[in-house]
């Protein structure tokens, strides 16, 4: 069906690092990356994993210590099949920048009825906790969908 997914979130610190590294996990096979629609504006290229991230995935098995955000690009949107988002409008930002990134450009919570998961930057522990457990459930169904 698909053979590879790029996850997106707004920078690329936080939600799309959880989302890139449980698929991996789940489905090895897959070519998965991650990358921010806001990166460049917040200047956070290249900036690590928020700690608070890189703690809570490390609760769960999954090692993020090694990523660096970055924004998306023309080439990924090319080089991929499906385009997974951790809200709506991150579909209306990527769309501005990449119009036809729309026809492969879904929402990650799709299979499991989540519109929004939201962003826990400069949130508490409890926020990335959330976060990552929304990310996983919809991760776990992602998984069966591409089975």
């Amino acid at each position: 069906m698909f053979d590879s997914i790029l996850v997106l979130c707004t920078g690329n610190i936080c939600r799309s690092p959880f989302g890139e590294a449980l698929l991996k996990k789940l489905k090895p096979e897959l070519k998965v990356s991650s990358a921010g629609v806001g990166v460049q504006s917040n200047k956070l290229a290249g900036l690590p994993a928020d700690p608070l991230a890189v703690k809570v995935a490390g609760q769960y098995g999954i090692d993020i210590a090694q990523h660096r955000s970055r924004q998306v690009t023309q080439q990924d949107i090319d080089a991929v099949d499906v385009i997974l988002v951790m809200e709506r409008k991150q579909i209306d930002q990527l769309c501005e920048l990449f119009p036809l990134a729309r026809s492969k450009t879904v929402l990650f919570g799709h299979w499991v009825g989540i519109s929004t998961i939201d962003d826990p930057f400069r949130q508490g522990e409890e926020a990335f906790e959330r976060a990552f457990s929304l990310i996983e459930n919809a991760a776990e169904a992602w998984k069966r969908k591409l089975s």
